[in-house]
């Protein structure tokens, strides 16, 4: 149960133990704002994980930019130890590691684009759903009668 369903449900036991007459229209009412709170909460969590997986992907490419500008600097480095006479398995050794560097890349190009796909299907999710449940929703509130508990809708 979450903290506000928690809270709701303290307040209605509260409410309906103080000899609240309208502690089931209270129930009832506070129900049809918990499922209200419940889809928005829903949504608005689906669109910040697809922004947020948006800026993780940015992020991945950035630190990865770098990591390419190392190692262009390291075969650099690489080649003015050679023109000095550096023995060849330093110059090796720094050539292989900037081959390392670069090996990453691919790997790091291909997470980052997994995790923009990702970010598109928490949008889609957001955008599905709100389709989904956003004309239920506002119709359920629309209704010029007292609705159902919840329990009610929840077996449909």
């Amino acid at each position: 149960m979450s903290a506000v369903e928690e809270a709701f449900t303290h307040g209605v036991k509260s409410s309906t133990a103080k000899g609240g007459g309208g502690g089931s229209a209270l129930a009832t009412a506070g129900s049809v704002v918990v499922e209200a709170v419940r889809y928005t909460v829903v949504v608005a969590q689906l669109a910040v994980a697809g922004v947020r997986l948006r800026g993780l992907s940015e992020q991945v490419r950035s630190t990865y930019r770098y990591v390419e500008g190392c190692s262009k600097s390291v075969d650099h480095l690489a080649e003015q130890m050679s023109a000095l006479k550096v023995d060849a398995d330093s110059v090796a050794e720094h050539h292989e590691a900037a081959g390392i560097m670069r090996g990453v890349l691919e790997e790091a190009e291909s997470m980052a684009a997994a995790t923009e796909d990702l970010s598109v299907l928490f949008d889609q999710a957001a955008a599905e759903h709100q389709a989904d449940y956003g004309p239920v929703a506002e119709a359920f509130h629309a209704m010029p009668v007292e609705p159902a508990e919840s329990e009610f809708y929840s077996n449909r």
